[in-house]
């Protein structure tokens, strides 16, 4: 109870001060003065809320402007990396087409070397088989002169066969090379060639 009418006595001595500086006339001025900054204070804060209001406004209008260029330019660097793949992928498949053209030509110029070799091989075996063939119908007219035989070539392999002309008559050849000696075979032979030539 004593704290409650220390209270009231505080709230009387208050009020006592009040009502003197209300009776002095200054109270009206100072009151007059406070409520004409008061509201100098209110136009200033409502200025400055309309110029908060504009400044978010404009800051808003470039946040999407900005994010705008921005999505703009993201879609610019898709369709950008798009083209930059397609253009390596269609590298990639012209260097393999290359790689494997170069392959190719790689393999064929070996098939051709091959083909020209086998060819001059051809050329060479042909010309020496021309050669021998020369060669031997040469010797085969050189034996004739020499020994005047006829050879039957018709015969099996193993079978010595023709016909002899001698100075004075024909005579038949016929030598199994598997029942007589090459030395044999060769000695007759031999033993019908004239020698008073």
């Amino acid at each position: 109870m004593a704290a409650l009418r220390e209270r009231i006595e505080d709230m009387e001595e208050v009020s006592k001060e009040l009502l003197k500086l209300m009776t002095g006339g200054k109270a009206m001025d100072m009151l007059k003065h406070n409520l004409a900054q008061q509201e100098q204070m209110i136009d200033k804060l409502l200025d400055t809320q309309k110029t908060t209001k504009q400044l978010i406004r404009e800051l808003m209008i470039t946040e999407e402007k900005v994010a705008q260029r921005l999505s703009d330019r993201e879609e610019e660097l898709k369709v950008s990396i798009q083209k930059l793949q397609k253009t390596e992928e269609e590298l990639l498949q012209a260097n393999e087409k290359d790689e494997n053209l170069r392959i190719n030509t790689n393999e064929l110029r070996k098939q051709l070397e091959t083909l020209r070799e086998e060819s001059r091989q051809q050329q060479q075996n042909a010309a020496e088989e021309a050669d021998r063939s020369t060669s031997a119908t040469y010797l085969v007219h050189l034996y004739y002169q020499i020994c005047h035989i006829d050879w039957d070539y018709s015969c099996e392999p193993t079978l010595i066969k023709g016909t002899h002309y001698g100075p004075d008559i024909a005579q038949s050849i016929n030598l199994d090379s598997s029942q007589h000696s090459p030395c044999f075979i060769s000695d007759y032979l031999w033993n019908l060639v004239n020698t008073s030539w």
